[in-house]
């Protein structure tokens, strides 16, 4: 009796093993903080939210990934969009001087950017700040990696 026991905590435990490390992004840093409900609540909305840092408002628990690609450096990027504050921005990890721009179409948009400053910053993401994006708008992010020459840019439009 004792021996099946030991066989099946081995199988189980084999098994939670093998399912954590097929569901894990392997892409992407990992957070270790569950933010609660109330922490979660975004500092801001709309046009209180421009030009801000989308991670000191708390810019949503979930805000929507519109796009995320790797570049040629390996580096990812991703543009964000938030239904609740109807902000979006883009987001990048890489390496120490990789630096990233993101604009909306439309009137009165600033191009937003930001840089991965050092490899403290490359262990986390890098964010530019938020802009106000309503439904339909067009986003276009750029990736200027720090090693190479020429920049990756791509467009993504925020649902309707």
């Amino acid at each position: 009796m004792a021996v099946l026991a030991t066989v099946c905590a081995v199988a189980v435990g084999g098994v939670a093993v093998v399912l954590l490390l097929l569901t894990r992004d392997h892409g992407e840093p990992q957070s270790s903080v569950t933010p609660s409900a109330s922490s979660a609540q975004p500092r801001c909305r709309g046009a209180a939210c421009e030009g801000r840092s989308p991670m000191a408002t708390k810019r949503g628990a979930r805000p929507d990934t519109l796009t995320r690609r790797r570049m040629a450096t390996g580096a990812w990027m991703e543009v964000r969009y938030s239904r609740w504050c109807g902000t979006s921005w883009a987001r990048t990890w890489g390496r120490a001087d990789d630096r990233i721009e993101m604009s909306a179409d439309g009137a009165g948009h600033p191009v937003r950017r930001a840089e991965i400053k050092d490899d403290v910053d490359a262990d986390s993401f890098g964010c530019t700040p938020m802009t106000v994006t309503l439904p339909g708008t067009v986003v276009r992010a750029c990736f200027r990696p720090a090693a190479a020459t020429g920049e990756e840019c791509f467009e993504s439009r925020v649902a309707q």
